[in-house]
């Protein structure tokens, strides 16, 4: 049987013990105290009054309870919802006795978002505070329960976003959670549980969320990826793009199906979005995409040679420690060079490049002195063994000598 065990966090008023016995007799999903107990305004002292309003003193009359109070709301409409939470969640004051570090300024953002707009022209389907952050059972959002939880984000904007009937008449698709989930991003955050991978969130906002434009999208992807995004902003592409409307960093990569990069994508004949604007691979645009595919393998056939060498020479007992430093110097510096290709100049990428040839080729060389010495060590230790097996059989002719003399 369902049952609520009170605890200091939980006063039993006229609300909880009368929805304590309601929810006895429905499903699970649909009880309003299930979770009541994590729920991180419970867990602050408040209770259901405070947001419901009513008389949670009146055990005995129904009607003194909640409908002949003033202050109470029953079921709260979606566009009420960003005013009732925002009686508290925006105002610092109140807000500051619970957490110093708080942002109070969620409702406003809200109104300014898509969703936000899109409810005050009376789409009722829109998203509103409950249907990302739940009812009762708020979790905070550093609980792995919480639906806006990092790992749960995406669910959590597909409950909508995936749902055809939702989206109706929103001319927006309905298949994004299935391209993020095969994205480099979606799998670091969904199958390697990187909490630190970006989701829906962190590309279109929290509660000021709002579609990008093709001319802010480069600074949503660059505040991660920093020197990409600054590369291609000084390149001679940079105001071609833009005067032509045309899509920046997601015109190569892609939106929500954002794959794994790979070298041999810059030899682009087969990519429909590079054939868009170059219709023939051997343009100069083709011709810089191989010469610079040329560099990075150049670049990576060095360092593999240089792991090959320093990894017989740590086989054969020799110190090569310092070596290391090298090796992952050039490593460094290779996806330095990948990234440099965001300048589109040719010099730029040479010279990146060379600091990484460089750093290999002494690697190289260590690991070849290393393994000299280790031939001139096996050397000595033949000739030494020698010598020492010449004294032991004259050594042992010489005690056979002196036997025969006695």
């Amino acid at each position: 049987m369902f049952a609520i065990i009170f605890t200091s966090e939980l006063t039993e008023d006229s609300c909880v013990s009368c929805h304590m016995e309601l929810d006895q007799e429905k499903d699970e999903g649909e009880r309003s105290l299930t979770h009541i107990l994590d729920d991180i305004h419970i867990q602050k002292g408040l209770s259901c009054s405070d947001c419901h309003g009513g008389d949670p003193e009146a055990f005995d009359d129904e009607d003194e309870a909640m409908w002949d109070v003033d202050s109470f709301l029953g079921t709260i409409e979606k566009v009420d919802q960003p005013q009732v939470c925002g009686a508290c969640h925006s105002d610092p004051m109140y807000m500051r006795q619970y957490s110093s570090n708080i942002k109070t300024d969620q409702v406003g953002q809200y109104w300014t978002s898509q969703h936000g707009v899109s409810l005050k022209n009376g789409n009722n389907r829109v998203a509103v505070c409950t249907d990302c952050h739940s009812v009762h059972g708020i979790f905070p959002v550093s609980d792995p329960r919480s639906s806006v939880y990092a790992l749960n984000v995406p669910a959590t904007c597909n409950h909508c976003h995936g749902d055809s009937e939702v989206m109706e008449g929103t001319g927006i698709s309905t298949d994004q959670f299935e391209k993020y989930s095969i994205s480099v991003h979606g799998v670091a955050l969904l199958e390697d549980m990187d909490v630190g991978a970006p989701a829906c969130n962190d590309c279109h906002g929290n509660h000021g969320a709002i579609p990008p434009s093709v001319f802010s999208i480069s600074d949503i992807c660059g505040s991660c990826h920093v020197n990409n995004r600054d590369l291609f902003k000084d390149s001679h592409l940079s105001d071609i793009f833009l005067n032509a409307g045309l899509n920046q960093c997601e015109g190569c990569h892609n939106y929500h199906d954002i794959l794994n990069p790979t070298d041999e994508d810059l030899l682009w004949k087969d990519k429909a979005n590079c054939i868009e604007c170059h219709q023939e691979t051997t343009d100069i645009a083709g011709e810089l995409g191989t010469t610079f595919y040329d560099i990075i393998t150049k670049l990576k056939n060095k360092i593999d040679l240089a792991n090959e060498k320093v990894a017989s020479a740590e086989n054969m007992g020799m110190e090569v420690s310092d070596i290391f430093f090298d090796l992952e110097e050039a490593h460094k510096i290779l996806i330095q060079t990948r990234t440099s290709i965001h300048s589109f100049n040719l010099e730029y990428v040479t010279e990146t490049a060379s600091s990484g040839y460089k750093s290999a080729d002494v690697a190289i060389s260590g690991a070849d002195k290393a393994m000299e010495e280790f031939d001139f060590r096996k050397t000595g230790l033949f000739i030494f063994s020698i010598i020492l097996t010449m004294f032991a059989i004259l050594l042992y002719l010489k005690i056979k000598s002196l036997e025969k003399n006695k």
